[in-house]
C-alpha cells in the first residue's frame, strides 16, 4: 500500500517546478490504507491476495483523497478516506 500510493500519489499531485514530488504523508497514509483493508480478510488469505488486496486499497484511499478534495471536505490527516 504504501509504494504503490506514494507514487500514484506524486502522480496524481503532478509536477511540481517540472518534477514529480514524492510525499511522504501519502506513503505514511497507504500502509494504514493496506493495513485497513486487510485487516477483515487476513486469516483466510493467501499472502500473493494480501499484496493485491493492499495495492486495491491503496487506490481506494486515493480515489476517497480526491472526492474529498474535491467535495472541499475539512480533514487535516486525511483519516476519514483511511477507513
Amino acid at each position: 500500500g504504501a509504494v504503490t500510493t506514494l507514487f500514484v500519489g506524486s502522480l496524481m499531485d503532478g509536477k511540481i517546478d517540472g518534477h514529480y514530488v514524492l510525499k511522504l504523508g501519502n506513503a505514511n497514509n497507504g500502509v494504514l490504507a493496506g493495513l485497513v483493508s486487510i485487516t477483515a480478510p487476513c486469516s483466510t488469505c493467501e499472502p500473493w491476495a494480501a499484496f493485491i488486496i493492499g495495492f486495491t486499497g491503496s487506490f481506494v484511499y486515493m480515489g476517497g483523497v480526491s472526492l474529498l478534495n474535491k467535495m472541499k471536505g475539512d480533514d487535516v490527516g486525511s483519516a476519514i478516506p483511511v477507513h
